[in-house]
């Protein structure tokens, strides 16, 4: 097997896709639900950024940065600020009443970003197994089973269009790729490889943080409910 088809293979087979919030709201996804997963996810795209920009400063490699800079480009709207992720987002949570006021990152959604930005730290090939296969690529697969129990919850309760994760998955197509690409391109040895590899599964532990966080709050909701 080689580099790509393994680094797919060890987030396609990683037990965050079979969290327990997330099989859940596979099957059914209540308006809180979506409340939570977006609101957290909002601390998550404005890390997103950060993450690429620390990434390719730690390369002198011309194409990986112009790789990295793209993908944050695009990120960023291609500098029209509406169409920013993050903006996107945040009109979406708008549209559907979200208290900006009342908004808090949890604990465990801090301790994921905080693992990110070491895992990062650690060097350039760790990042880009951080940020392609355990972000972008994963991203794509998580998106989409949210995006599915989305558009059943939109047509039980006439909710806006799903620009937000529309957007998301087009990127992270896309984007996926193209980090594919440059990793296959700049991983020439063994130790570079094998940093790849393991940037890819501390990201991937790391992302399990968020999930906890989730069904922490599922946990106390049925706490309170039945006392």
């Amino acid at each position: 097997m080689n580099l790509i088809s393994r680094l797919k293979s060890d987030v396609e087979n990683h037990t965050v896709l079979r969290s327990k919030w997330l099989m859940e709201r596979k099957e059914k996804m209540s308006f809180d639900d979506l409340i939570l997963w977006l609101s957290q996810e909002y601390f998550v795209s404005i890390g997103f950024v950060d993450w690429f920009l620390l990434v390719a400063a730690n390369t002198r490699n011309q194409k990986a940065k112009i790789v990295l800079v793209e993908n944050i480009w695009e990120e960023l709207g291609e500098g029209k600020i509406s169409d920013t992720h993050v903006s996107i987002l945040t009109d979406f949570l708008t549209q559907l009443k979200f208290d900006f006021n009342s908004h808090q990152i949890l604990p465990e959604t801090k301790t994921y970003l905080e693992k990110m930005k070491s895992v990062i730290d650690l060097g350039f090939f760790y990042g880009l197994g951080a940020l392609g296969p355990a972000n972008e690529y994963l991203l794509k697969l998580e998106y989409s089973q949210i995006a599915e129990s989305y558009q059943k919850l939109k047509i039980d309760l006439g909710l806006p269009e799903g620009k937000f994760f529309q957007v998301n998955l087009d990127a992270d197509e896309g984007h996926s790729k193209r980090m594919f690409d440059l990793i296959e391109e700049v991983c020439l040895t063994e130790i570079s490889k094998e940093e790849v590899r393991e940037g890819n599964r501390l990201a991937l532990e790391a992302r399990l943080d968020f999930y906890l966080g989730l069904s922490r709050i599922d946990l106390t909701n049925l706490s309170q409910m039945s006392t």
